[in-house]
Formats: structure tokens, sequence, C-alpha cells
């Protein structure tokens, strides 16, 4: 079975054959789900880690969320970079087999009742090794110029992504409280349920990080190495497709100007998105009063609206109306889903409260424009490198990215603390809707200058 699937790797004159290729595609896609259901399956049990180092609402809770991608800004000075040299595959395997691992101890340090700082540098240290995303990006461009099928590349690894968002948050909630119930009547349990529960809950994420990094090494065929595919063709007839690149940038008439337009549009998202998944549950528990369960069926609820969105409406949109409109009803959308949370948990607005229908409804609206925007920044970038640069320009919107994930929670976890939820996701949101207004006006002054 095994050596029909795993076919060995061709030279670089060739082209992988049509089984090979959908085979990697799918490896790809079946990872990037389960190694992002490490990151869903925290979403819903975040207030029980708080709870478990007896945190209060602020910026050492806001830590919680950023410690990962405090790490994850140095593996992504590395790992991309490194795949643009020594291929895709490999950089994959070792980063999705760091990242298991990393999840394992920090279910060791639940387990083992260790004090947050502990808790903090293993999810760093599990942080280091997150390559896995931006690789398999420049992995689905590589094969994706090669058939002219990047868009719908992109929109499904984008689906899949949203398939993690639709089962994490819902199965971490089920095996934290069956888990929990289980060690209640358990006589040999030495901890208490909810520490045990937590170190199980994310045990079992590492499992699924572990068995990505196997499907990658296993079933994946390395076509990174263009390069020297590249290095064989007329020097003209390169610079022709580079310049051909170069020209469909959507947000800027140079690769850097367009790169730096995008990376800043995608810098003001995440500071967004990570406010969301840092204190959304904390505003479902404290003004909803959901439990930890409840939160994960409403967390895979909206998931499923993103899902259907991602897979009906995403490539559709892209070829028609372009990334760069994709990218602004998108983030339109996002705006707003933020915004309804600021103004139902603002004090001062008493036409609404936190309830939850009203934070469903908001949130439904916040899970419409993520699918839509996923897939258009990549889409964005790709066009405006050659091939030999992908990995290291998805790298550094990754980085930027990362750099507005370590510091929103801290600085909009002391925001809540001071000003409460309204002012947290109101000003949230209103970085969001600055990010689609330098989209639109940056594609503007581009038409206007071409």
């Amino acid at each position: 079975m095994l050596s029909a699937v795993a076919i060995s790797a061709q030279d670089g004159d060739e082209k992988p054959d049509s089984f090979q290729r959908k085979l990697s595609v799918a490896a790809i896609l079946t990872a990037s789900f389960l190694n992002l259901l490490g990151f869903t399956m925290a979403g819903p049990i975040t207030p029980a880690l708080g709870k478990h180092f007896g945190l209060g609402m602020g910026a050492s809770f806001g830590s919680l969320t950023s410690a990962y991608p405090f790490g994850m800004l140095f593996g992504l000075f590395l790992w991309p970079r490194l795949s643009d040299k020594i291929g895709r595959k490999p950089i994959m395997t070792l980063s999705l087999l760091g990242s298991g691992i990393g999840l394992m101890l920090q279910g060791w340090v639940i387990r083992s009742n260790l004090p947050l700082a502990y808790f903090l540098a293993s999810r760093a240290l599990a942080g280091t090794f997150a390559g896995s995303s931006p690789v398999s990006k420049a992995y689905l461009a590589d094969v994706g110029y090669q058939d002219g099928k990047l868009p719908r590349y992109l929109a499904l690894r984008d689906a899949a992504s949203t398939m993690a968002f639709i089962v994490g948050p819902v199965l971490g909630g089920i095996v934290y409280d069956i888990r929990g119930v289980a060690l209640k009547w358990s006589k040999a349990a030495t901890l208490p349920s909810a520490s045990n529960s937590l170190s199980f809950t994310i045990g079992v994420s590492a499992f699924a990080s572990l068995l990505a990094s196997g499907l990658v090494g296993t079933f994946v065929q390395d076509v990174a190495k263009l390069k020297s595919m590249e290095m064989k063709e007329a020097s003209e007839e390169k610079s022709e497709k580079t310049a051909e690149e170069l020209i469909s940038c959507p947000l800027g008439r140079s690769m850097w100007a367009g790169v730096a337009s995008v990376c800043l549009v995608s810098f003001l998202f995440n500071i967004g998105d990570s406010t969301f998944h840092a204190f959304f549950s904390a505003l479902l528990r404290d003004g909803a009063g959901l439990s930890t369960r409840s939160i994960g069926m409403l967390y895979t609820l909206m998931a499923c609206i993103s899902f259907t969105v991602s897979t009906t409406g995403t490539t559709f949109v892209l070829k028609t109306l372009g990334p760069v409109a994709a990218c602004a009803i998108g983030l339109g959308l996002i705006s707003t889903g933020l915004l309804c949370f600021g103004v139902a948990a603002w004090p001062g607005f008493g036409f609404v409260n936190p309830t939850l229908g009203v934070l469903a409804a908001a949130a439904s609206i916040y899970y419409s424009g993520v699918p839509l925007y996923g897939p258009s920044v990549p889409t964005m970038l790709l066009r405006c490198v050659p091939s030999s640069k992908r990995g290291a320009i998805m790298g550094l919107d990754s980085a930027i990215n990362t750099v507005g994930r370590i510091i929103s929670p801290l600085v909009m976890g002391e925001v809540y603390r001071r000003f409460g939820a309204g002012a947290a996701f109101g000003l949230a949101g209103s970085l969001v809707f600055v990010g689609m207004g330098i989209a639109l006006f940056r594609r503007f002054m581009t038409l206007r200058e071409a």
C-alpha cells in the first residue's frame, strides 16, 4: 500500500504527475486541519486555564494567548527561508513535529501543577516551530502556479482551516467535560479534575500535530525546489516571467510596495482577530453565562457558517471580483462583528445587552468575513514575488502578523480590565476597519499609477 502511495521525488526538470500532485495537496490540507486543532481546541478552555493559574482579567490573562505567537516570531524568520533553500516538505514535517512536542510539554506542565512561567515557556517553545502555515501556502503556490489552480488551492486550505474551527472547539469542550466526569469517578485521580482535564485536552491536540507531521512526511512530494528548473530556462524568458509577476501586484507597482501594503493590512486584521480569540470566550462566560462545553458548541456553530462561505463563495468572489475586493468585503464584515461586540458589551448602551442571541448574531457576521479575507492575503502576496522568494515573503507576513498577535492580547487585556469589554472590542473593530480603508486606497492608487 505504501509503495503505491509514496512516490519517490522526481528531478527538478520533471513535473509531478497528476495523482501525486493531488495526493500531496490532500495531505497538506489534512495536515493544516490537524495542526489547527491544537489552536481551536484551546478556545473554550482558555477561561479554565486562567482559573487554573488564578489569573484575573488583564495583561496576565492575555499572556496565555501571547506566549505562543511570541515564540512563533522567532520561528517565522527561520523556517520559511529554509524552505526556499532545502525544500518545503522537510520544514513542514519538522515544524509539525516540534509543535506536537511543545503541546505535550504544555500538558505535562498542567499535570505537574507547575507555575505559570513554565506554561508560558512551553507555549513559546511550541511557537518557535510554527512554520508550517506559511510554508504550506508557499507549497500550494508552487503547485498552483504550475496547473493554474492557485486561488482554488488557497480557498481549499482556508476551508480545511475552517473545518478545524468547526471540529476543534466542540471537541475541546467535549474532551474537557468527559475527562472531568471520568476523573470524578476515578479514585486514582491525584489532581483536581479541572487540571487533569486541561492536560488531557492539550494532549489530544498534541497527538493531532504529531499525526499531521507523519502525513506530510509520508505522502507529500517536495516540489519546492523549482529554483534549479528556473535557472535552466533562458534568462530573457525568466525576466519576462518575473516582470509579469511583479506587475500583477494588486496593491503596488513594485514588489516591496505591494508586499508592504498587504502586510500592513494583514497586521491590522490580526490585531482584531487575536482580540476576538483571546477574549470572546470570556465575554461568553461573563456576559451570557455559558459553560465551557456550550462555548465550544457555539464556536463550532459559527465555524459552520465560515465553512459554508469558504466552500461556496470564496473562490467565486476571488475569481469574479479579485483578491482586493474579497479582502475589503471580508474586513468590512469582520469589523462590523467586532464593533457589534463592543456595542453589546458597552455599559452605556442600554438598548442592547451581551446576551447569547446578540453575541451569536455578531459572531455570525464576524465568521462570514473571515473566509473571504483569509485567502485574499496570500493570493495578493504570491502574485508579487517569484517562486524563489515565496517562502521568505510568506514568513515575513506571518512574522509581522505575529507581532500583532503578541501585542494585541496584552494591550487589549489592559483595555478590557480598565474600560471593559466594549472598549476592547470596539477598538479592535475600528483598527480592522482602518485596514479595509488602506486596502481600498492602495488599490485605487495602484490603478491610478497604472
